[in-house]
Formats: structure tokens, C-alpha cells, sequence
């Protein structure tokens, strides 16, 4: 092989090397993208599951009043924000007592 036939031979590696880092790419940006599509078309399918189980309720004929209900608790919403039993008094607060558990006879 002669220094000309070597060189030839070397361009001719070098562009099949570039060639294929150039397919890869091409592949993996395919890839990705098709992965990316199913995620989405997953996502919306998931979103519209749960609308549909969210809405159920409502399809179904439940009173304003009702959902307002679940939504804010006793009260409604102007009560939202009071106290509830089992709510931390606050550090000021003093102890109250507390009855005594019967112990169990063995």
C-alpha cells in the first residue's frame, strides 16, 4: 500500500465513522422523541382517568351543598378556620386533665 492509497483508505474511515455517529444520533434523537409522544399520550389518558373519577360525584347529582361540605368541613367556609377538637392549643395554654385509663383486669 502506497502513502496515497493510505491516506484514501484513512478518509475513507474517517467518513464512515462520521457517518455513523451521525445515524446514531439521528436514532437516538428518534428515540427520545417517540418516547416523549407515549409519555404524553400516557399522561393524558392517566388525567382524563381522573377527571372522570373526580367529576363522578357531581355527574352523579350531588348538591352544592354537599360538595361544599366535603370541601370546607362543618360550617362551611366561614368556619374553615376554627378550632377543631384535637387541635394543638398552643404553647400558653394550660394542661387540662386528662381522665384516667381503667386498667384491664388480667
Amino acid at each position: 500500500m502506497n502513502p496515497r492509497e493510505a491516506i484514501e483508505a484513512a478518509e475513507l474511515a474517517e467518513a464512515e465513522t462520521a457517518y455513523r455517529q451521525q445515524l446514531a444520533r439521528e436514532m437516538y434523537q428518534a428515540g427520545q422523541r417517540a418516547g416523549f409522544q407515549a409519555g404524553y399520550r400516557q399522561a393524558n389518558t392517566d388525567e382524563a382517568a381522573q377527571w372522570a373519577k373526580v367529576t363522578r360525584s357531581v355527574a352523579r347529582g350531588i348538591s352544592h351543598a354537599e360538595l361544599e361540605q366535603r370541601r370546607w368541613g362543618p360550617g362551611g367556609r366561614a368556619h374553615f378556620a376554627d378550632p377543631r377538637p384535637g387541635d394543638f392549643p398552643g404553647r400558653g395554654a394550660k394542661p387540662q386533665a386528662q381522665p384516667e385509663q381503667e386498667m384491664e383486669a388480667g
